[in-house]
């Protein structure tokens, strides 16, 4: 068993087709027509909606960007350029007063707590939107972030369905130059933009690239830790670290446990 050097997609083409008929045949089983997608400006969030218009048509998607004021600005242009690129109709929901009013009610006023809110807000305002066109929320996240639960539960880790959660970070990158996704959009360090200077792998402590190596292991070659670092040539913290946030982080991809049902006699 070896690592690859480099994670890719071997067929982009054939892997887009794949998940566009995933997208439809979901809501079609759902007995819907339609579907809402949050946008952000980054590479996940911008194929799950494009993957979105392909599978079911540009009139039944709605597309939601809601940015407050620790949004990047480049976010919003980068919103804009992909909306007049592929004729998307983006509605615009500023949640600065919202996250405002939660804010003045919590008794802490801290940058993750804060952060969470956030997620939880902006999934709240899509699911209303949902209800009201009848349609499913397509969910934006990535195998690397379900894995290392890199997510707010019940904020961006909510969906009705995630087309996108069986590929690695560094494998979107294939997808998206297939769909010709601009570049500054895949160029761009990956950031939720939940505080001011925040990027993903300055807060995870490595590259996608290097994480997704470690993640390969556990996920495809079943590799226990010490396994890992004798087929990867990269840091031990950094392997270790991933180990400890995929088994830390398991409450995250799982329903809430319960009792099982029982009865005596």
């Amino acid at each position: 068993m070896r690592v690859p050097t480099d994670l890719r997609l071997e067929n982009p083409g054939k892997e887009a087709k794949r998940i566009e008929a995933f997208i439809r045949d979901n809501v079609r089983a759902a007995g819907l027509e339609s579907a809402v997608v949050g946008l952000s400006g980054g590479i996940d969030s911008t194929l799950s909606a494009i993957l979105s218009y392909r599978a079911i048509g540009r009139d039944d998607v709605e597309i939601v960007f809601m940015p407050e004021e620790t949004t990047p600005a480049s976010d919003s242009e980068d919103v804009r350029r992909l909306a007049d690129k592929f004729d998307l109709d983006v509605t615009e929901i500023g949640i600065g007063p919202i996250v405002d009013r939660f804010q003045e009610s919590l008794s802490t006023g801290g940058s993750l707590t804060l952060a969470n809110v956030k997620a939880r807000v902006r999934m709240t305002l899509l699911y209303a939107r949902a209800n009201e066109i009848d349609g499913l929320v397509v969910g934006t996240g990535n195998l690397s972030e379900w894995l290392l639960g890199y997510f707010t539960k019940h904020g961006d880790g909510a969906a009705d369905i995630a087309p996108i959660k069986h590929l690695y970070k560094t494998e979107l990158r294939d997808l998206a130059e297939y769909l010709d996704v601009p570049e500054t959009i895949i160029d761009k360090p990956p950031s939720a933009g939940l505080w001011s200077g925040q990027t993903d792998e300055e807060e995870l402590g490595g590259s996608y690239e290097d994480i997704d190596k470690v993640l390969y292991c556990l996920q495809d070659l079943g590799l226990g830790r010490f396994e890992a670092k004798e087929k990867l040539d990269l840091d031990e913290p950094l392997i270790e670290r991933v180990y400890s946030m995929v088994n830390g982080s398991d409450h995250k991809r799982n329903l809430p446990p319960g009792l099982d049902r029982f009865r005596e006699g």
